[in-house]
């Protein structure tokens, strides 16, 4: 007999938060059968078609704000070491970027949200590489390559490569829930909300099932949209 000392990536889907809550429950009794424990800070809810979703949005970028922050303070040393520009812009990357980026498969953000990321970043990415504001240097030349974190966070909130996978094998379970769009609820007065097919570009889930089923072009598209190369 193998024992299982953990389980990563668990996808629950539901249509409400009542039932998603039941279904949450559910699964914590049958892992604490077997002696496993869902780990809360790890778990993250991807919400849409409710109300608003900015101020949980604002709380999430608050935290992972907070805690990027530290991690590039806590690697002064490492900044202030005598290594190549390179090294440290993938060192951030890996220590700094990864904490700042972590759920944000997830985010809806504003255009303001989007900026002030941004400006995060690249005071971040000064801190890594010692520059100071005094100092003349473009942002192109002090990110080297690396894209705008918004346009990273773009990417991964497009999930096209993820998503294409399954809209390619129906035999998957998840494959009938991809593009599965809601029939209740009523459009309220004013410009309506964006949704996932707004944030990609494509007018209809009919356009994106035509584009996810090309692996080639879901990756291009991907990339365009996007401007990272």
């Amino acid at each position: 007999m193998t024992d299982l000392d953990f389980a990563d990536d668990i996808g629950l889907v539901s249509d409400t938060a009542e039932k998603a809550r039941v279904l949450f429950l559910a699964v914590e009794s049958e892992c604490m059968n077997i002696g496993l424990h869902i780990n809360a800070k790890k778990t993250k809810v991807l919400a849409f078609n409710i109300e608003d979703t900015t101020v949980a949005t604002e709380k999430e970028l608050k935290v992972r704000r907070s805690l990027a922050w530290s991690a590039a303070h806590s690697m002064r040393k490492v900044w202030k070491a005598q290594l190549n520009d390179d090294l440290k812009r993938r060192l951030f990357v890996a220590m700094v970027e990864s904490v700042l980026l972590y759920g944000a498969e997830s985010w809806t953000l504003t255009v303001k949200q989007e900026k002030s990321l941004d400006g995060v970043y690249t005071r971040m990415l000064r801190m890594a590489l010692n520059v100071s504001w005094k100092d003349h240097i473009s942002n192109i030349d002090l990110y080297g390559g690396l894209p705008h974190i918004s346009d990273k966070i773009r990417e991964r909130g497009m999930a096209l490569y993820l998503a294409g996978h399954y809209i390619r094998h129906p035999e998957l379970a998840v494959h009938n829930t991809i593009l599965w769009e809601p029939t209740h609820g009523t459009a309220r007065r004013g410009r309506r909300r964006a949704t996932y097919i707004d944030t990609v570009g494509l007018s209809d889930t009919g356009e994106l099932r035509t584009l996810m089923l090309n692996r080639d072009e879901c990756r291009a598209a991907t990339k365009s949209r996007v401007g990272v190369g």
